[in-house]
């Protein structure tokens, strides 16, 4: 049982992911604020549902991908859990590499990964977040780069390009500006080296395999959405839609920690590394990258990919006996995480009053045919406005815990400020809709009024009431 043993990696991952990642874990019922979104759009590719056209999110694909993989085990969000496991007990595994690499000793390295968490348990917020789902390919072209450049060989094999093209595509169909900071920076950092290094030959050779890489990901998704006649639509959702949204956040104070936590950890590893300034070349770019692309929301899962980052830090400083400083760092990561300690323990006081809420819309999807049941259209049913944030209370958890999807394409209101006409309520006309009559987004209540009449309600207790209309 030695400390890089597998099984040590999969302890973790699931210990871990059992009680921080509470909107899949079986532990809780609550489905979370943004992992229903991509539950939803995972469970709609296993129902022959296509993203960014029958269901839409402006994240990249990838999510979506994983989610359905996670459904089509058959066991519900179960099954999910289960694909969110393994895949972070490869990013253990890769950490547990990358902290080898600078700890000095194994025990060292076991704890810098453990340290590692402390940070990780801050910034995870619900899990299923499609920043997790990114974490084993930072953390292999992070140890694979690290490798190289503290060997001090010279010699970066061809493939090793490949690789780095290959996990850059996977985060870029995840979030293009996570691909760009997370690792397209460290390749451009390598390129950079090599260019200021004279060697041509290796930079050309090198950038020609890692664009190989970028184009064997690119491929597949293209088909995909090529084959659905989808391509217009992953550009809109990925790209556009989502420079859409990310434009048209304000700056707040309360999101300076996602800048100064990049800086402190970036320089604090480079003044520890003096006798190797080959890293200035990949960790300076990639810290400009971030400043200039980490956006202006203060979303602290932002800097879930950060973590192979950290564990780079917490290494060296084990190395170097700076245990006040990481003693200091990791305390403040604890007293930041207590608000997430709080959601865990709200989540968990929620069980009984979520399953009788799920009872209740369980039972008013099934005055709808059978047939029919994934055609019903979801006007407002997202988080219940009156809890308070995090909201804990899925309301579009209703459909996910029934095994459906809705008809509405825009699972949350305000991505209709920029698609209503062709994608609102009044557009599609369809035959089936629930809502919550106690929500704020009530614009069209009148209309279907007008045009619908009421099916079943359920009781307003103990969470509120669910409307079912059919068209007249």
């Amino acid at each position: 049982m030695k400390h890089s043993n597998i099984i040590w990696a999969f302890l973790g991952a699931l210990a871990f992911l059992l009680v921080f990642s509470w909107s899949t874990s079986p532990l809780y019922l609550t489905y979370g604020a943004d992992s229903p979104f991509f539950q939803t759009i995972g469970l709609g590719i296993i129902q022959g549902k296509v993203p960014y056209v029958d269901l839409f999110d402006h994240k990249g694909p990838v999510p979506f991908f994983m989610n359905a993989l996670g459904y089509s085990l058959g066991m519900g969000r179960t099954g999910l859990f289960i694909v969110q496991v393994l895949s972070f007990t490869v990013t253990l595994l890769l950490l547990l590499k990358i902290a080898g690499l600078f700890a000095g000793s194994p025990k060292k390295t076991f704890l810098t990964v453990a340290l590692a968490m402390i940070p990780l348990a801050d910034f995870i917020t619900e899990g299923n977040q499609v920043e997790e789902w990114q974490l084993p390919y930072i953390a292999l072209t992070l140890y694979l780069i690290c490798r190289y450049i503290d060997s001090g060989s010279g010699s970066h094999p061809v493939w090793q390009s490949l690789v780095y093209g290959l996990c850059f595509g996977m985060v870029f169909y995840n979030r293009p500006n996570d691909g760009v900071m997370w690792v397209g920076s460290l390749v451009a950092g390598l390129l950079l080296m090599w260019l200021v290094n004279r060697e041509y030959r290796r930079m050309f050779a090198n950038l020609a395999s890692f664009l190989g890489g970028f184009i064997i990901v690119t491929l597949p998704v293209l088909a995909f959405f090529y084959v659905h006649d989808a391509v217009d639509d992953l550009y809109y959702g990925m790209i556009v839609h989502n420079i859409r949204y990310a434009g048209d956040a304000l700056f707040t104070w309360s999101g300076i920690g996602m800048i100064l936590i990049p800086v402190i950890v970036t320089c604090t590893f480079l003044y520890l590394s003096p006798g190797n300034k080959e890293f200035r070349y990949v960790l300076i770019p990639m810290l400009l990258f971030t400043v200039i692309l980490i956006g202006k929301r203060d979303y602290y899962h932002y800097l879930i990919p950060f973590t192979p980052f950290m564990a780079m830090l917490f290494a060296k400083c084990l190395a170097k006996g700076w245990k006040l400083y990481l003693w200091v760092m990791c305390s403040l990561f604890v007293i930041f995480s207590f608000r997430e300690v709080t959601y865990i323990v709200r989540a968990a006081s929620l069980r009984s009053t979520l399953q009788a809420f799920y009872r209740q819309s369980d039972a008013l999807f099934d005055a709808v045919p059978e047939e029919e049941r994934n055609t019903v259209w979801n006007y407002n049913l997202v988080t219940y406005e009156k809890d308070k944030y995090p909201h804990l209370v899925s309301l579009m958890g209703c459909f996910l815990h029934r095994g459906l999807t809705p008809s509405s394409p825009i699972l949350a209101a305000y991505d209709l400020y920029y698609m209503e006409p062709t994608h609102g309520i009044r557009a599609r006309n369809p035959k089936w809709v629930v809502l919550n009559p106690e929500d704020s987004f009530n614009k069209d209540f009148e209309w279907i009024e007008a045009n619908y009449e009421l099916v079943a309600e359920s009781p307003g207790e103990p969470v509120c009431p669910l409307k079912l209309y059919k068209r007249r």
